[in-house]
């Protein structure tokens, strides 16, 4: 509220101001015991760095485990809703052959 009477402008001019991005959500099983391990991988918070870091500051990637199925989720933020799709792809389909059920 503060920044909003400091601003000089109504709420609603402020919300107009902001740019909601496209989401996309992927669940991916997984072994129940391999829910947390990606917090501990290299090479996959490598590739989650080098993904936002090519959305320069225009998207988000968010990886967490489920906190009641045996589910990592995986949810990408951004403008362009084709090239997101793509990367939430790539990140799940190295979580499944990482740590999914089958492997």
């Amino acid at each position: 509220m503060k920044a909003v009477i400091s601003s000089g402008k109504k709420a609603s001019e402020i919300a107009d101001e902001i740019k909601i991005f496209p989401q996309v959500l992927k669940n991916v099983k997984v072994k129940n015991e391999n829910k947390t391990k990606y917090k501990e991988d290299g090479e996959l918070q490598e590739k989650i760095a080098v993904m936002e870091k090519n959305m320069k500051g225009k998207g988000r990637v968010l990886i967490r485990p489920s906190g009641t199925e045996p589910l990592i989720r995986v949810m990408l933020e951004g403008e362009d809703e084709k090239h997101i799709e793509k990367l939430a792809e790539d990140l799940a389909d190295m979580l499944t052959e990482k740590y999914g059920q089958e492997g």
